[in-house]
C-alpha cells in the first residue's frame, strides 16, 4: 500500500491475533517437484526458524524448550531457508541470479500458531540480465560477491568519526552477496554525532549539460536517529564535516562544492552545499507515499542521473525526484563519491547500532582514476584514536607485509599516509608551524593545516569536532629504487600541537598494469562477521499495569519512581517484538516493525516463549519468581506480539514488588527491554537479558 499512514497491526491483547508471517523458501530441484508437504487443519509441521540472516538448514540452532515440544526439522527440500516478522514486506536472500525457487507464505499468531493456508508460489532468483547490463554499461561495478569478509580494500575505503562507537565500525559482507555496514554512536568528550563511511577509490566526472548515471540497491534507516548519505565531493575526503541531523538549511560544514543524497525514515532528499560550504535542500520525496515504503533490510534499487543544472532520481524504475539546482549550480569537476552513515547520539533512543545493506554499486563516464591503489590500515575494524599533545607524541604502527616496487621499469608508485583529524575536548585543534609526522624513526613530514575549500575562513565553515582528512605524501616508488617503507611493521609518529588523530593508512597508488602483489587488510586484521556482535534479542515492555501506562514515573531511571497501585486481580498489557504507536492506542502495534532487533540485526529470530516475573522488592537478585508463562511458539516463533495477561495479585501479600517481563527467542537469547531510557543499559553487551523492573504496591 501507498498509504503512508494507518498501516497498523490491529491487536486486542490475545495470543490469537495475528502476528506475522512464516516465509518459507526453497529451490526447485530438476526432475521432480519439491514442495513442502500439506498442512491439514493448521497442525504442527516439522519446521524451525532461525534468525535472519537465514540460515543453511544444517546451521540452524536448536530451538529451546518452552511449553509445548517443538516441531522437530524433516521432510524439508534441500536448500529451504525460512524467516519470521511482523512486516508485510521482505527480502529473500540469498538467491542464485535466475535460478527457480518457490516460496510458502503462512500467517502466524501472536502465540506462534498458523493460521492460514499457504500461499506458494514459484519465482526465479536476482535478475541476472539486469546485473549483467549495469555490469557492461558503467565504468566501474561492485556487486560485492566475493566470500565472506572484507570489501574490495582497492576499491573501497572505511573510516570513522571518534563520535562512532568503535565496536560497531563494521563494514563486511555475509553469505547473502552483498554488503554491510554498522554503525553506532558513543557519546565522548567530541559531541554526539557521529560517522562511519566508506570512499570509493574512483572518481566520477561530472560535466556540463551531461548526465552522469549512478546506481545502487539501498534500504533505509528506520531507527530514530539514523541516516544515510551519499556524498559528491570534489576533494579527496575520507569524512565530512556536515553534522546537521536535520539538514535544514543554512548549515555551514566542509567539503564546500558537493551534492548530497538523504535518507532517513521514509524520506529521500538531495541537497547542495555551496561554494562558501553552505547547504540548501534541492528536493525531496516521500517513499511511502509514492508506493516505494522504505523498510530495514529491503533494497529498493536506485538509480541517478546528475549532472551540473539538476538530478534526476529513479527508485524501483520510478522517477520520484527530477529537479534542478537553481543558482547553485554543481560545478564541472570529478567527484570522489562517499557513503556516509551518520548517527546523532543514538543511544538516546535506545538503539546502540543500527545496519544498513547495500549492493550493485556502480557509474558511467571516463575513467579519471586509472591508478590501482594497495591499501593498509592500523586496523580494520573498531578504532585507532589517539590523542597528540605537544610533548606527548603518538605512534601508529601499520604492517606492510609486500614488496612495494612496481612491477614495471619507469613506472613510478606514490606512497601517501592518509589519517583524520578531529578536536577532542575542549582544546581546540591545533597544528603549529614545524609540526610534524615521522617515519620508521627517520625521515620528518610536516603535517598540513585541515583544507579547507570553501571560499570563507576554515573558523567560518568548520564545526566544532568535525573531521578533517590529512594527506601527507610520503615519496615515490620505482623498481629498483629504495622506498620511503620497509617491508614489514612501519611506524608512524605523530607530534603537534593539540591534534586528535585516527583513520591512519597507508595508499600506495600504481600506474596502470604496474601493481605487485597485494596483501589486503582482511588478510592480516580480523574482521568480525554480525553475529560476532554482542545480541540484544527482541524487544520487550510492560506497557501497561492494571490501568497505568508505564511511563517516566515507573522507568528505572528515574530516582523517585513511582510504584502502580495493584489491587485483586489486574491486567498486563506486555509488548514483544514491536511497540504500539501511540500509549492511549496500544492495540496498534506499529508497521514497519519498530525494533531495535530489526534496526541491528536486519529481522528476528522470533519468540519462543514470554514469561513475567515477580520479586519483592529488597530482596535480593534475579528476577524472582516466575508468575505466567505462555508458549509463543507452537508452530513457529511468533515476530511480535500484544499479550494482555492477568495477574493475580491476592496471591501475595501487600507490599512493594518489582514486576519483569522477559521473552526468549528459539536460539536462548533473551529479549531486551525497550522502555527508550537513555542513559541505561547502552552497552549492547548487557542488553539481552537485562533486568529491568516496574515497582508495583500490592494493596489488597
Amino acid at each position: 500500500s501507498a498509504k503512508p499512514f494507518g498501516q497498523f497491526w490491529t491487536m486486542s491483547g490475545s495470543p490469537d491475533d495475528d502476528a506475522g508471517f512464516l516465509v518459507i523458501w526453497w529451490p526447485q530441484s530438476s526432475g521432480r517437484n519439491a514442495s513442502l508437504p500439506a498442512l491439514t487443519d493448521f497442525a504442527r509441521e516439522s519446521m524451525c526458524i532461525s534468525s535472519v540472516p537465514a540460515w543453511p538448514l544444517a546451521a540452524t540452532p536448536a530451538l529451546v524448550q518452552v511449553a509445548a515440544t517443538p516441531p522437530a526439522v524433516s521432510n524439508l527440500p534441500s536448500g529451504a531457508r525460512w524467516l519470521v516478522t511482523g512486516n508485510r514486506r521482505v527480502q529473500l536472500q540469498p538467491l542464485d541470479n535466475d535460478r527457480p525457487y518457490v516460496v510458502r507464505v503462512l500467517r502466524l499468531s501472536a502465540r506462534g500458531k498458523i493460521t492460514s493456508r499457504a500461499t506458494e508460489v514459484s519465482f526465479r532468483g536476482g535478475d541476472g540480465a539486469r546485473v549483467a547490463a549495469l555490469r557492461s554499461s558503467l565504468t566501474y561495478f561492485d556487486d560485492f560477491n566475493l566470500p565472506q569478509g572484507s570489501p574490495d580494500q582497492k576499491l573501497w575505503n572505511n573510516a570513522s568519526s571518534i563520535q562512532a562507537d568503535p565496536r560497531f565500525n563494521l563494514f563486511f559482507i555475509n553469505d547473502q552477496l552483498h554488503v554491510h555496514t554498522l554503525h553506532g554512536t558513543r557519546v565522548e568528550n567530541a559531541g554526539d554525532r557521529s560517522q562511519t563511511s566508506q570512499r570509493f577509490r574512483k572518481k566520477v566526472r561530472i560535466e556540463a549539460d551531461k548526465r552522469r548515471r549512478i546506481v545502487f540497491d539501498m534500504d533505509s534507516p528506520l531507527s530514530p536517529r539514523s541516516v544515510w548519505y551519499l556524498n559528491l565531493s570534489p576533494v579527496s575526503s575520507d569524512l565530512t564535516g556536515h553534522m546537521g541531523f536535520s539538514d535544514g538549511e543554512n548549515i555551514k560544514g566542509l567539503p564546500a562544492g558537493m551534492l548530497r543524497l538523504r535518507s532517513q525514515g521514509q524520506t529521500l532528499s538531495v541537497h547542495i552545499i555551496d561554494a562558501q560550504g553552505v547547504s540548501s535542500t534541492v528536493a525531496s520525496v516521500n517513499m511511502e507515499e509514492r508506493g516505494r515504503q522504505a523498510l530495514p533490510n529491503v533494497r529498493r534499487s536506485f538509480d541517478v542521473r546528475v549532472g551540473t543544472s539538476g538530478i534526476q532520481v529513479f527508485i524501483d524504475g520510478l522517477s520520484v525526484i527530477d529537479a534542478n539546482f537553481g543558482g547553485d549550480r554543481l560545478a564541472p569537476a570529478d567527484y570522489e563519491l562517499l557513503w556516509e552513515a551518520f548517527g546523532y547520539n543514538t543511544g538516546k533512543d535506545g538503539v546502540p547500532f543500527f545496519l544498513q545493506h547495500w549492493d550493485n554499486f556502480g557509474f558511467d563516464g571516463p575513467v579519471v582514476e586509472p591508478r590501482t591503489v594497495h591499501n593498509y590500515v592500523v586496523a580494520l575494524e573498531g578504532r585507532d584514536f589517539r590523542s597528540v599533545r605537544r610533548g606527548a607524541p603518538a605512534t601508529f604502527t601499520i604492517d606492510i607485509p609486500d614488496d612495494l616496487q612496481p612491477t614495471k621499469s619507469g613506472a613510478t608508485a606514490e606512497a601517501w599516509l592518509v589519517a583524520t583529524y578531529q578536536e577532542i575536548g575542549s582544546n581546540k585543534l591545533k597544528i603549529a608551524p614545524g609540526d610534524f609526522v615521522q617515519t620508521n624513526g627517520g625521515a620528518r613530514h610536516l603535517l598540513p593545516q585541515p583544507l579547507n575549500n570553501s571560499s570563507l575562513p576554515l573558523s567560518n565553515v568548520s564545526q566544532r569536532h568535525a573531521a578533517h582528512t590529512a594527506r601527507v605524501k610520503l615519496g615515490d616508488i620505482v623498481k629498483g629504487g629504495k622506498a620511503p617503507l620497509i617491508v614489514g611493521e612501519n611506524t608512524f609518529t605523530f607530534d603537534a600541537e593539540n591534534l586528535g588523530v585516527l583513520n591512519v593508512h597507508v595508499e600506495v597508488l600504481y600506474p596502470p598494469d604496474s601493481a605487485p602483489a597485494y596483501t589486503p587488510p582482511s588478510a592480516l586484521h580480523h574482521v568480525p562477521m554480525h553475529t560476532e556482535l554482542p545480541q540484544v534479542g527482541p524487544p520487550v515492555r510492560l506497557q501497561a499495569v492494571a490501568s497505568v501506562a508505564i511511563g517516566r514515573d515507573q522507568h528505572i531511571t528515574n530516582p523517585s519512581r513511582v510504584p502502580v497501585p495493584v489491587t485483586g486481580r489486574v491486567p498486563l498489557n506486555i509488548e514483544a517484538g514491536n511497540s504500539s504507536w501511540a500509549s492511549w492506542g496500544p492495540q496498534l502495534m506499529n508497521m514497519p516493525v519498530q525494533s531495535v532487533e530489526v534496526w541491528g540485526t536486519g529481522g528476528t529470530g522470533g519468540l519462543a516463549q514470554l514469561e513475567v516475573f515477580l520479586r519483592r522488592s529488597g530482596s535480593g537478585s534475579g528476577p524472582g519468581e516466575r508468575i505466567l508463562q505462555l508458549d509463543t511458539a507452537i508452530d513457529a516463533p511468533a515476530p511480535q506480539g500484544r499479550y494482555l495477561l492477568a495477574f493475580d495479585s491476592r496471591n501475595f501479600a501487600n507490599g512493594d514488588y518489582e514486576l519483569f517481563a522477559q521473552a526468549t527467542a528459539p536460539s536462548g537469547l533473551k529479549s531486551h527491554p525497550s522502555y527508550g531510557d537513555s542513559d541505561f543499559h547502552l552497552d549492547a553487551s548487557k542488553l539481552s537479558g537485562s533486568y529491568y523492573p516496574i515497582p508495583i504496591r500490592i494493596q489488597n
